[in-house]
């Protein structure tokens, strides 16, 4: 279980798959989990890209095999990009290509504006500058995980944010979402709930690629435009998909339009 030391309160667990050969030197990508999610929500990327990628898939504070952070930890992308710095700090990778989904995405887009020499290129997948024009309701979400905890959340909105899959496939996202602890998710939606950074997506610099989904709950399309077209060098993928969970979903799309959008660099 591979672990590094961020603080006196996080021991940040991750996974470095490489199946490159071993006589290059291969760039890394970094990929960013979302809420209640861990470094297993991309087990189907990583066949594709670690032929030709190293691929670092962390488990944010909080989540997974990392540390619980206390109860009055204030949450914060800003925070959270600050740990994923020091993660690269320490394994001694200087420059990595980003990939988020959903409020992965958000702290993907936050560690591209506060550390822009480090990333070579930005994919958000379904994450939101702000939740303030979304349809959902992380208030609401807060309420419902107090009342009734972490699973019976997952199961009441994974309809919306899968789309369309086997009922397998569904009850395996919503065992692996429901393990969450139910602290972290409280203070996870306290925060989410006003979090916004639109302001910073002029500032971003690396070239961006935003995928959304045509029919996903969490924003209309014209809502993602909206702020996509605020980050200088970006443009936007519309997948059809009545999901906002697109990197699970539509996970080999999702890889393929990531690698594709890379080699155009």
């Amino acid at each position: 279980m591979p672990k590094v030391h961020i603080d006196d309160t996080l021991d940040l667990h991750y996974e470095l798959d490489d199946y490159t050969d071993p006589w290059t030197t291969p760039e890394t990508i970094l990929l960013i989990h979302g809420v209640a999610d861990t470094s297993k929500a991309w087990f189907a990327w990583v066949p594709q890209l670690s032929r030709r990628f190293r691929v670092l898939r962390p488990d944010l504070r909080g989540f997974g095999q990392s540390s619980l952070p206390p109860r009055d930890y204030q949450w914060s992308l800003g925070g959270l990009a600050t740990d994923l710095r020091k993660l690269l700090d320490q394994l001694q990778i200087s420059t990595v290509h980003v990939v988020g989904q959903r409020v992965g995405g958000s702290v993907a887009m936050q560690f591209a504006h506060d550390y822009p020499d480090t990333v070579k290129s930005l994919t958000v997948i379904g994450g939101p500058a702000t939740l303030s024009q979304s349809s959902l309701n992380p208030g609401a979400w807060l309420e419902q995980v107090q009342r009734e905890g972490v699973e019976s959340w997952a199961r009441s909105t994974m309809g919306r944010r899968l789309g369309e899959v086997s009922p397998a496939m569904r009850e395996w996202w919503i065992q692996e979402m429901g393990k969450s602890s139910q602290p972290v998710m409280e203070g996870i939606f306290r925060y989410v709930r006003t979090m916004d950074i639109t302001a910073l997506l002029p500032q971003i610099k690396a070239p961006t690629l935003v995928i959304t989904s045509d029919r996903g709950a969490l924003a209309s399309v014209e809502t993602v435009r909206e702020w996509q077209t605020r980050i200088p060098n970006s443009r936007l993928l519309v997948l059809p998909s009545s999901a906002y969970h697109l990197a699970a979903a539509l996970p080999e799309e999702c890889a393929e339009a990531v690698m594709k959008f890379i080699r155009s660099l």
